[in-house]
């Protein structure tokens, strides 16, 4: 049987000699024994333990409550296939290590201790998601309570790439290397944060959520950092708006072009297929009816808010200063598209 002292294990694991010391000290890794001369250690049935608490602190335990699950179960066979079926429900950056236990667990019976080798190979997986948790506490996401950084952490882990690449972005951002929001520079960082919310839609559900934890903490003080500076978030806001903004203004443009054709024709149909797909665009991201009434509730919500804020009404001229949208003010355009949505209604 292989043996390691403490110094061993700490260099073969990447477990630090105190922290080795400490499990010890509580009772939660004992190693199996002590030389003559008072050296620890360790087993292949030890280091088998040392993979379960590693897999456990990762998916969140306490080290007390660890300490309870290894007291009662003890069958390291059991304890690797509970940590495949948690690994199953992540994916990419964590591909690999539900690979390697697979692999195990393929020739391994229940009554086994799997090779150390394979240990070693399991706590080498584990430590690269360690790395990126260690990583993001130096982020903005340090300020996060424990369960919201456990949250971001979980979707961060779906799309390893595309994070890395939107966090690429945002330094971009905040150091001012990016042209005017309006430009070319504006539009592709639009096109590839919402490409990106288009992947994510399903974990729609666990993004909601996470977001208004945040926001709450943002009202109450808590959290005060966002991952953009407020002048890189004036710019993306800016950048987002003037895309949307011009990407209607061109289906104006088209209805435009379009009023001398039968708007329930194959033209009608075309731009009715455009504005319908503009929608579909936006509203990809998550819940249809969701964001539907999201964008209703705060509209109405804002409306109310500039009316309490006012000491008299404004004149009709200062109050259409504030519609934006070029259609209002072409009875026939309104017309013809509402006429092609009516008659090329999916």
């Amino acid at each position: 049987m292989t043996e390691w002292r403490i110094k061993e294990i700490s260099d073969l694991t990447k477990t630090s000699i105190r922290m080795l010391r400490h499990y010890d000290k509580i009772g939660l890794l004992e190693p199996t024994y002590r030389s003559s001369n008072g050296y620890r250690c360790y087993t292949e049935q030890d280091l088998a333990k040392l993979q379960q608490i590693i897999a456990l602190k990762y998916f969140g335990f306490s080290l007390s409550t660890i300490k309870t699950i290894l007291q009662k179960h003890h069958n390291i066979y059991a304890h690797l296939q509970a940590q495949q079926q948690v690994l199953k429900e992540q994916s990419v950056h964590l591909q690999q290590v539900n690979d390697a236990l697979g692999d195990i667990l393929k020739h391994l019976s229940p009554s086994e201790t799997p090779n150390w080798n394979d240990l070693i190979t399991l706590i080498e997986r584990y430590r690269m998601t360690e790395n990126l948790r260690d990583k993001l506490k130096k982020t903005w996401a340090g300020q996060l309570s424990e369960a919201q950084f456990e949250e971001y952490l979980f979707i961060y882990e779906q799309f390893p790439k595309e994070f890395a690449e939107r966090d690429k972005i945002v330094e971009q951002i905040n150091n001012k290397e990016l042209g005017d929001p309006s430009s070319s520079d504006g539009e592709q960082v639009v096109h590839f944060m919402h490409d990106l919310a288009k992947k994510m839609k399903k974990l729609f559900a666990k993004q909601v959520k996470l977001n208004s934890s945040l926001l709450n903490d943002i009202q109450s003080g808590k959290i005060s950092q966002f991952q953009t500076t407020p002048e890189g978030t004036l710019w993306l806001s800016q950048a987002m708006l003037s895309y949307w903004l011009k990407c209607w203004n061109k289906l104006y443009d088209t209805i435009v072009e379009n009023l001398k054709s039968d708007p329930k024709g194959k033209v009608g149909k075309k731009v009715a297929d455009e504005w319908t797909g503009l929608i579909d665009d936006y509203f990809a991201v998550g819940s249809r009816s969701l964001l539907t009434g999201i964008i209703l509730w705060q509209d109405i919500a804002k409306q109310h808010h500039d009316l309490e804020g006012l000491k008299e009404m404004p004149s009709p001229q200062e109050m259409i200063k504030k519609v934006h949208v070029k259609l209002f003010f072409n009875p026939e355009a309104v017309s013809w598209i509402s006429q092609a949505l009516e008659a090329h209604a999916k």
